[in-house]
């Protein structure tokens, strides 16, 4: 049987079989169509999805990435410099200024996705992050222990008396101001004495007569440091600000690995990666 055996019979058009082909090449071409459409449409669900992770990631880099990269930076500068200073808020809670603060700290369901999603890739991490607000709680309760060991009624009547000492020694406008004693002891006794590792910073062309004081006294005042147990607790303090900073150089080193795997797999420029270095360099020209 030929071609011309299938589409005549007997001299006539074989509808039939006519029927059967033309509905095969229908079908066919709706198969083939049909084809074309879901390749398009997967393409397209792909790329949408690729979109959205590309967003995702973004949301990471910049709200949770460049902001600890920034913050272990900082904090490891101060650490270093003896930068940071310990006190005691409105609410009498003690705490360090922003250069040593926790991390992530709070309940989990206040996280950002874009945090919740960092840490759901990274695990590992959240474990390191607990141990840095960790290490911050101790220090803090040995900061507040010196306060208790030095915030004496001996330390009270010998800062009395020497201020008393320094005012009659020195001319009206160089004197220090004592209308309230307390204030000026908690300034004395928080910012110099038991942050003695606080540098002490004179602003230049002022007359600052608290920090005359303090270059004259402080050696005395520091006298009441000198006690065993404050002696242990500052052993125990130079340990865990060891233990901080070690942990921040590895923490500061992984997430910049992270990050740096980010901006290469989605190709973000640095104004992506540091939404604030723009205006960085605006300032510096």
């Amino acid at each position: 049987m030929n071609i011309t055996d299938i589409f005549f019979n007997n001299g006539q058009l074989n509808w039939d079989a006519i029927g059967v082909i033309s509905n095969f090449i229908l079908v066919a071409s709706l198969v083939w169509i049909n084809w074309k459409y879901l390749k398009k449409l997967r393409e397209q669900t792909e790329l949408m999805v690729k979109e959205w992770r590309k967003n995702r990631a973004l949301e990471e880099v910049q709200d949770v990435l460049t902001p600890a990269i920034r913050f272990f930076g900082l904090e490891i500068e101060a650490i270093h410099d003896n930068n940071f200073f310990w006190y005691r808020d409105r609410s009498g809670e003690g705490r360090f200024d922003r250069r040593l603060s926790k991390l992530f700290d709070g309940n989990k369901r206040e996280w950002s996705a874009a945090l919740r999603d960092f840490i759901g890739k990274n695990p590992g991490l959240e474990t390191k992050f607990h141990l840095h607000n960790a290490l911050y709680d101790k220090l803090n309760a040995f900061y507040a222990k010196i306060e208790g060991e030095v915030e004496t009624p001996e330390f009270t009547k010998r800062l009395k008396v020497l201020v008393s000492n320094f005012n009659k020694s020195k001319e009206e406008a160089y004197r220090l101001r004592v209308k309230d004693f307390d204030e000026l002891e908690r300034i004395l006794l928080r910012n110099h004495i038991i942050n003695f590792r606080y540098p002490i910073k004179r602003s230049p062309d002022t007359i600052e007569p608290r920090i005359d004081f303090l270059e004259e006294y402080r050696d005395e005042l520091l006298k009441f440091r000198d006690t065993p147990q404050i002696k242990e607790l500052d052993k125990e303090i130079e340990g865990v600000l060891s233990q901080l900073k070690k942990l921040d150089e590895a923490l500061l080193e992984k997430i910049e690995e992270i990050r740096k795997e980010y901006r290469v797999k989605y190709n973000f420029t640095k104004y992506e990666i540091d939404p604030k270095l723009r205006e960085v360099e605006e300032w510096l020209k």
